[in-house]
Protein backbone atom coordinates (compact mmCIF):
# COMPACT_ATOMS: atom_id res chain seq x y z
CA UNK A 1 0.00 0.00 0.00
CA UNK A 2 1.20 3.01 -1.21
CA UNK A 3 2.39 6.14 1.27
CA UNK A 4 0.46 4.31 4.14
CA UNK A 5 1.04 2.91 7.09
CA UNK A 6 -0.86 -0.43 6.64
CA UNK A 7 -1.67 -3.49 8.75
CA UNK A 8 0.23 -6.45 6.88
CA UNK A 9 -2.31 -8.83 7.57
CA UNK A 10 -5.91 -8.87 8.63
CA UNK A 11 -9.47 -7.34 7.15
CA UNK A 12 -11.98 -5.17 9.10
CA UNK A 13 -11.73 -1.86 10.36
CA UNK A 14 -10.34 1.05 7.67
CA UNK A 15 -9.04 4.26 9.16
CA UNK A 16 -7.59 6.72 6.83
CA UNK A 17 -6.36 10.49 7.40
CA UNK A 18 -4.97 12.40 4.20
CA UNK A 19 -2.58 15.11 4.81
CA UNK A 20 -1.13 17.80 2.40
CA UNK A 21 1.89 20.12 2.82
CA UNK A 22 2.52 23.57 1.16
CA UNK A 23 3.71 22.39 -2.19
CA UNK A 24 0.49 20.18 -2.54
CA UNK A 25 1.89 17.17 -1.87
CA UNK A 26 -0.40 14.48 -0.63
CA UNK A 27 -0.14 11.92 1.87
CA UNK A 28 -2.95 9.31 2.96
CA UNK A 29 -2.34 7.48 6.10
CA UNK A 30 -4.54 4.24 6.23
CA UNK A 31 -4.74 1.21 9.41
CA UNK A 32 -6.61 -1.56 8.02
CA UNK A 33 -7.56 -4.46 10.77
CA UNK A 34 -7.36 -4.87 14.36
CA UNK A 35 -4.40 -2.00 14.59
CA UNK A 36 -6.06 0.40 12.21
CA UNK A 37 -6.12 3.26 14.82
CA UNK A 38 -2.99 3.66 16.07
CA UNK A 39 -1.21 2.54 13.15
CA UNK A 40 -3.35 5.31 11.50
CA UNK A 41 -2.57 8.19 14.31
CA UNK A 42 1.37 7.02 14.36
CA UNK A 43 1.71 8.07 10.57
CA UNK A 44 -0.13 10.94 11.21
CA UNK A 45 1.74 12.25 13.47
CA UNK A 46 5.56 11.98 11.73
CA UNK A 47 3.86 13.60 8.60
CA UNK A 48 2.42 16.71 10.86
CA UNK A 49 6.34 16.88 12.58
CA UNK A 50 6.95 17.23 9.08
CA UNK A 51 4.83 20.03 8.10
CA UNK A 52 1.89 18.21 6.75
CA UNK A 53 -1.81 19.05 7.74
CA UNK A 54 -4.90 16.88 7.77
CA UNK A 55 -6.93 18.34 4.86
CA UNK A 56 -10.21 18.74 6.73
CA UNK A 57 -8.01 20.99 8.66
CA UNK A 58 -6.61 22.99 5.66
CA UNK A 59 -7.40 26.78 5.87
CA UNK A 60 -8.76 28.53 3.22
CA UNK A 61 -8.23 32.19 2.40
CA UNK A 62 -10.03 32.61 -0.98
CA UNK A 63 -7.33 34.44 -2.56
CA UNK A 64 -5.93 33.32 -6.31
CA UNK A 65 -2.70 34.44 -7.27
CA UNK A 66 -1.11 35.11 -10.59
CA UNK A 67 2.55 32.57 -10.91
CA UNK A 68 3.57 33.90 -14.21
CA UNK A 69 4.51 37.26 -16.25
CA UNK A 70 3.95 40.98 -15.20
CA UNK A 71 1.20 39.76 -12.80
CA UNK A 72 3.60 37.58 -10.48
CA UNK A 73 2.65 37.69 -6.78
CA UNK A 74 -0.75 39.94 -8.01
CA UNK A 75 -4.31 38.54 -6.68
CA UNK A 76 -6.41 37.85 -9.77
CA UNK A 77 -9.40 36.93 -7.69
CA UNK A 78 -11.11 36.75 -4.66
CA UNK A 79 -13.89 34.86 -3.36
CA UNK A 80 -16.55 37.10 -2.33
CA UNK A 81 -17.63 34.27 0.61
CA UNK A 82 -14.00 34.25 1.92
CA UNK A 83 -11.85 35.64 4.74
CA UNK A 84 -9.81 37.24 1.88
CA UNK A 85 -13.00 39.07 1.08
CA UNK A 86 -13.67 39.63 4.77
CA UNK A 87 -10.34 40.78 5.68
CA UNK A 88 -10.59 43.44 2.04
CA UNK A 89 -7.87 42.29 -0.12
CA UNK A 90 -9.10 43.27 -3.55
CA UNK A 91 -7.78 41.95 -7.35
CA UNK A 92 -5.08 43.94 -8.46
CA UNK A 93 -3.36 43.85 -4.71
CA UNK A 94 0.36 42.33 -5.01
CA UNK A 95 1.52 40.34 -2.21
CA UNK A 96 4.94 41.34 -1.14
CA UNK A 97 5.34 39.77 2.38
CA UNK A 98 3.39 37.03 4.85
CA UNK A 99 4.06 37.19 8.29
CA UNK A 100 7.06 39.52 7.77
CA UNK A 101 8.80 37.28 5.44
CA UNK A 102 9.22 38.46 1.74
CA UNK A 103 7.45 36.49 -0.29
CA UNK A 104 10.49 37.05 -3.22
CA UNK A 105 13.04 34.38 -3.41
CA UNK A 106 16.57 35.92 -2.90
CA UNK A 107 18.66 35.12 -5.91
CA UNK A 108 21.04 33.09 -3.07
CA UNK A 109 17.48 31.06 -2.27
CA UNK A 110 17.04 30.35 -5.84
CA UNK A 111 20.45 29.39 -6.57
CA UNK A 112 20.00 26.75 -3.49
CA UNK A 113 17.14 25.57 -4.50
CA UNK A 114 19.17 24.70 -8.29
CA UNK A 115 22.10 23.31 -7.00
CA UNK A 116 20.44 20.82 -4.36
CA UNK A 117 20.39 17.23 -5.61
CA UNK A 118 21.64 13.74 -5.34
CA UNK A 119 25.12 12.39 -4.29
CA UNK A 120 26.89 11.40 -7.22
CA UNK A 121 25.40 13.41 -9.96
CA UNK A 122 26.84 15.52 -12.29
CA UNK A 123 26.12 19.76 -11.23
CA UNK A 124 26.82 21.95 -14.25
CA UNK A 125 27.32 25.88 -13.30
CA UNK A 126 27.95 29.12 -14.88
CA UNK A 127 29.71 31.75 -12.84
CA UNK A 128 30.79 35.05 -13.20
CA UNK A 129 34.26 36.20 -11.46
CA UNK A 130 36.02 39.35 -12.54
CA UNK A 131 32.96 40.14 -14.93
CA UNK A 132 33.68 36.95 -16.99
CA UNK A 133 31.88 34.06 -17.38
CA UNK A 134 33.34 30.37 -16.41
CA UNK A 135 31.98 27.29 -16.48
CA UNK A 136 32.31 24.63 -14.24
CA UNK A 137 31.28 20.88 -13.38
CA UNK A 138 31.10 19.31 -10.04
CA UNK A 139 29.47 15.57 -8.78
CA UNK A 140 28.31 16.00 -5.78
CA UNK A 141 29.73 14.61 -2.85
CA UNK A 142 27.68 12.21 -0.05
CA UNK A 143 26.28 14.45 2.72
CA UNK A 144 24.71 13.64 6.40
CA UNK A 145 21.37 14.98 6.03
CA UNK A 146 19.86 16.57 9.57
CA UNK A 147 17.56 14.29 11.64
CA UNK A 148 14.20 14.25 10.36
CA UNK A 149 11.20 12.86 12.24
CA UNK A 150 11.36 8.86 13.27
CA UNK A 151 9.75 6.35 15.07
CA UNK A 152 10.02 2.75 16.19
CA UNK A 153 7.96 -0.02 16.70
CA UNK A 154 6.53 -3.51 15.42
CA UNK A 155 6.83 -4.13 11.91
CA UNK A 156 7.28 -0.49 11.44
CA UNK A 157 9.61 0.96 8.56
CA UNK A 158 10.28 4.75 8.14
CA UNK A 159 12.63 6.40 5.86
CA UNK A 160 13.03 9.80 5.32
CA UNK A 161 13.39 12.24 2.10
CA UNK A 162 13.94 15.89 1.96
CA UNK A 163 14.02 18.96 -0.11
CA UNK A 164 16.24 22.06 -0.57
CA UNK A 165 14.91 24.15 2.79
CA UNK A 166 15.52 20.59 4.88
CA UNK A 167 11.71 19.54 4.70
CA UNK A 168 11.09 16.12 5.58
CA UNK A 169 8.75 13.63 3.65
CA UNK A 170 8.62 11.02 6.13
CA UNK A 171 8.06 7.11 4.22
CA UNK A 172 6.47 4.62 6.30
CA UNK A 173 5.87 1.00 5.58
CA UNK A 174 4.02 -1.85 7.47
CA UNK A 175 5.05 -5.40 7.52
CA UNK A 176 6.16 -7.27 4.81
CA UNK A 177 4.73 -4.86 2.38
CA UNK A 178 6.80 -2.00 3.43
CA UNK A 179 9.47 -2.15 0.60
CA UNK A 180 6.72 -1.77 -2.07
CA UNK A 181 5.11 1.16 0.02
CA UNK A 182 8.38 3.11 0.62
CA UNK A 183 9.37 2.71 -3.32
CA UNK A 184 5.99 4.05 -4.31
CA UNK A 185 6.37 6.64 -1.76
CA UNK A 186 10.17 7.88 -2.98
CA UNK A 187 8.37 7.98 -6.41
CA UNK A 188 5.44 10.35 -4.92
CA UNK A 189 7.50 12.48 -3.11
CA UNK A 190 9.98 13.33 -6.29
CA UNK A 191 7.89 15.31 -8.48
CA UNK A 192 7.64 17.84 -5.38
CA UNK A 193 11.59 18.00 -4.88
CA UNK A 194 12.25 15.91 -2.56
CA UNK A 195 15.28 13.20 -2.46
CA UNK A 196 16.19 9.93 -0.05
CA UNK A 197 17.76 11.23 2.44
CA UNK A 198 20.39 8.91 2.63
CA UNK A 199 21.30 10.17 -0.89
CA UNK A 200 22.05 13.70 -0.39
CA UNK A 201 24.28 14.82 -2.31
CA UNK A 202 26.70 17.90 -1.39
CA UNK A 203 28.71 20.60 -3.71
CA UNK A 204 30.62 22.12 -0.56
CA UNK A 205 30.31 26.00 -0.78
CA UNK A 206 27.75 27.99 0.84
CA UNK A 207 25.59 30.69 -1.19
CA UNK A 208 24.62 34.01 0.25
CA UNK A 209 20.79 33.61 0.55
CA UNK A 210 19.86 36.71 2.02
CA UNK A 211 21.57 38.69 -1.16
CA UNK A 212 18.62 40.21 -3.07
CA UNK A 213 20.96 41.21 -5.92
CA UNK A 214 23.13 38.38 -6.65
CA UNK A 215 23.67 34.68 -5.90
CA UNK A 216 26.78 34.79 -4.22
CA UNK A 217 29.56 32.49 -3.24
CA UNK A 218 30.85 33.19 0.21
CA UNK A 219 32.50 29.96 1.59
CA UNK A 220 34.19 27.21 -0.49
CA UNK A 221 35.24 23.60 1.78
CA UNK A 222 38.84 22.61 1.60
CA UNK A 223 39.09 19.20 -0.41
CA UNK A 224 34.86 19.55 -1.75
CA UNK A 225 33.60 18.75 -4.82
CA UNK A 226 33.64 22.49 -5.98
CA UNK A 227 36.99 23.06 -4.20
CA UNK A 228 38.61 20.63 -6.87
CA UNK A 229 36.16 22.58 -9.67
CA UNK A 230 38.11 25.38 -8.85
CA UNK A 231 35.09 27.77 -7.55
CA UNK A 232 35.87 30.35 -4.77
CA UNK A 233 34.69 32.40 -2.94
CA UNK A 234 33.04 35.23 -4.53
CA UNK A 235 32.12 33.65 -7.74
CA UNK A 236 27.98 34.46 -8.44
CA UNK A 237 26.55 31.61 -9.71
CA UNK A 238 24.38 33.03 -12.92
CA UNK A 239 22.87 29.57 -14.68
CA UNK A 240 22.08 26.11 -13.47
CA UNK A 241 22.27 23.69 -15.64
CA UNK A 242 22.32 26.27 -18.79
CA UNK A 243 19.28 28.05 -16.98
CA UNK A 244 19.41 31.30 -15.49
CA UNK A 245 17.85 31.45 -11.98
CA UNK A 246 14.18 32.33 -11.88
CA UNK A 247 11.52 31.51 -9.51
CA UNK A 248 7.93 33.07 -9.28
CA UNK A 249 6.76 35.10 -6.31
CA UNK A 250 3.36 33.96 -7.15
CA UNK A 251 3.86 30.72 -5.79
CA UNK A 252 5.35 31.60 -2.67
CA UNK A 253 3.28 33.69 -1.38
CA UNK A 254 0.63 30.41 -2.13
CA UNK A 255 3.03 28.23 -0.40
CA UNK A 256 3.22 31.01 2.72
CA UNK A 257 -0.46 31.11 2.73
CA UNK A 258 -0.32 27.58 3.70
CA UNK A 259 -2.13 27.01 7.21
CA UNK A 260 -4.49 25.31 9.36
CA UNK A 261 -8.30 26.65 9.89
CA UNK A 262 -7.80 29.46 12.50
CA UNK A 263 -4.58 30.48 11.64
CA UNK A 264 -3.86 34.06 11.79
CA UNK A 265 -1.16 35.30 8.96
CA UNK A 266 -0.26 38.98 8.35
CA UNK A 267 -0.29 39.84 4.70
CA UNK A 268 1.59 42.50 3.51
CA UNK A 269 0.24 44.16 0.29
CA UNK A 270 0.97 46.93 -2.37
CA UNK A 271 -2.16 48.41 -3.75
CA UNK A 272 -0.79 51.13 -6.05
CA UNK A 273 1.86 53.33 -4.53
CA UNK A 274 0.42 52.23 -1.06
CA UNK A 275 1.52 49.17 1.29
CA UNK A 276 -0.28 48.19 3.83
CA UNK A 277 -0.69 44.64 6.20
CA UNK A 278 -3.91 43.04 6.62
CA UNK A 279 -4.67 40.52 9.08
CA UNK A 280 -6.18 36.89 7.62
CA UNK A 281 -7.66 34.27 9.49
CA UNK A 282 -7.78 30.95 7.47
CA UNK A 283 -11.34 29.71 7.06
CA UNK A 284 -12.76 26.40 6.48
CA UNK A 285 -13.69 26.50 2.78
CA UNK A 286 -17.49 26.19 2.26
CA UNK A 287 -18.42 22.82 0.78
Amino acid sequence: MALACAAAQGFGQVVKTELLNQQGATAPCTGIGPVAAPVAKKCVTLFQQAGFIASNQVGYSGLTISTTGSNDGAITAVDPQSPGASAGFKVGDTITAVGGKPVAPTPGMMAAKAVFGLRGDTLHLTLKRSGSAVSVSLVRAAQTAPAGPTTSGFMTEVKEMINWQNQFAPCIGMGPAAPAAIQYCYSHFKPFGFIRADQLGSTGFQIDLANKSKALITTVDPGSPASQAGIEPGDEIVAVEGQPLTASRGEAATEMLFGKTGDQLEVTIQRGKASSTIPLVLAAKAK
